[in-house]
């Protein structure tokens, strides 16, 4: 059976059971503050957000910051990839849960979404009630696979802060994914090894497929020369007048194997899909697979939440970022937040148009 049919299945048939239970017990759920709505959205009101220290208060400087930085790096990234169009080499590239996400990796990616957006919410609630401006509540709430959080704050006390307080509270947010994107990054350099490679998955039929190459086995050397990572790999391939390759492996049982590979002229390709290993030193604690698994969220970690921080601090009418530039500007010059965003939305969309 197609497993995408299965999974879809799967969840229809829980949400269906979710919605016979809440309508025999609603009072049930209601009273534990849960609600589901249009059948489809799961809410929790987790009750009012704690109040802050000081020092959450004095942080206020490095939330805006953050936001200031990620704000720069959206129009870098903008800037990329309207550059890369005007010079025939492609556009941005956006992926889609359940089309470029699939396996395991969708759920590293739900569970990435999931931690971005119940701290930047959280971060949210905590900036305000620092600042003395009341948070109504906070809750979470699951939409069929997505999680989502929010933070409802006394917008009367919102409306009477100060510019600057009330840019440190929608870019908290902001700043909170950006620190989540950065530590995602830093595990995941501190778990990869400076060398070798990783094979990921191998082509049925294919020169790696006929040796016995296995998913999970990393690539150690190729005709006694050191992997430091896949270009090196592909350099070595690329090399036409060698017909005999002798890799040298670690196994995913742990094992450090030599095999020869004879190609010919008209099968130059080894057939294997690759990716920078797990050092060994996780390697030795965990084992190859389960390493390979501490990187995957670890990326997952990292590129969600530093596409959320940059993208939630540009100027886009819907975002913290777009908002920022309406309460910074005032009611005076609201024409001019207007054309701010507008042209930020219109260059978003140009560096993600595809090429003709």
């Amino acid at each position: 059976m197609n497993t995408a049919l299965t999974v879809l299945g799967g969840l229809l048939a829980a949400w269906s059971t979710l919605n016979l239970l809440y309508y025999r017990k609603r009072e049930f759920f209601e009273s534990r503050r849960i609600r589901l709505m249009y059948g489809g959205v799961l809410v929790y009101r987790a009750g009012r957000v704690r109040g802050a220290s000081g020092a959450w208060r004095r942080a206020s400087v490095l939330l805006v910051a953050s936001y200031a930085v990620s704000v720069a790096w959206f129009f870098l990234v903008v800037y990329s990839g309207i550059d890369a169009k005007l010079n025939g080499t492609g556009a941005l590239r956006v992926l889609v849960p359940g089309v470029d996400i699939t396996g395991l990796d969708l759920v590293y990616f739900v569970v990435a979404v999931g931690v971005a957006v119940v701290l930047h919410e959280l971060f949210h609630g905590k900036t305000a009630v620092s600042h003395n401006v009341g948070v109504k509540s906070f809750g979470l709430a699951v939409a069929v696979i997505v999680p989502l959080a929010f933070t409802e704050i006394e917008e009367s006390d919102f409306n009477k802060s100060s510019r600057f307080v009330k840019t440190s509270i929608l870019a908290a947010g902001v700043a909170a994914n950006l620190a989540l994107g950065l530590l995602g990054l830093a595990l995941f350099n501190i778990a990869a090894s400076p060398s070798g490679v990783l094979v990921t998955g191998v082509v049925p039929g294919s020169l790696a497929s006929r040796a016995g190459i296995e998913p999970y086995s990393i690539l150690l050397s190729v005709n006694g020369v050191s992997l430091r990572g896949v270009e090196d790999l592909r350099s070595l391939l690329s090399n036409t007048t060698t017909t005999v390759l002798n890799i040298t492996l670690l196994t995913p049982r742990g094992v450090v194997e030599t095999i020869s590979i004879v190609r010919n002229a008209t099968e130059r390709a080894l057939g294997v899909y690759v990716t920078t290993p797990p050092a060994s030193w996780l390697i030795d604690a965990v084992g190859v697979y389960p390493a390979v698994q501490f990187m995957r969220a670890f990326f997952w970690l990292y590129l969600v939440n530093f596409n959320l921080a940059i993208l939630n601090a540009a100027p886009l009418f819907i975002t913290d970022g777009g908002r920022i530039v309406f309460e910074v500007l005032g009611e005076r010059f609201k024409k001019a937040a207007l054309l701010v965003n507008a042209a930020s939305l219109l260059a978003l969309v140009l560096s993600l148009a595809p090429v003709p």
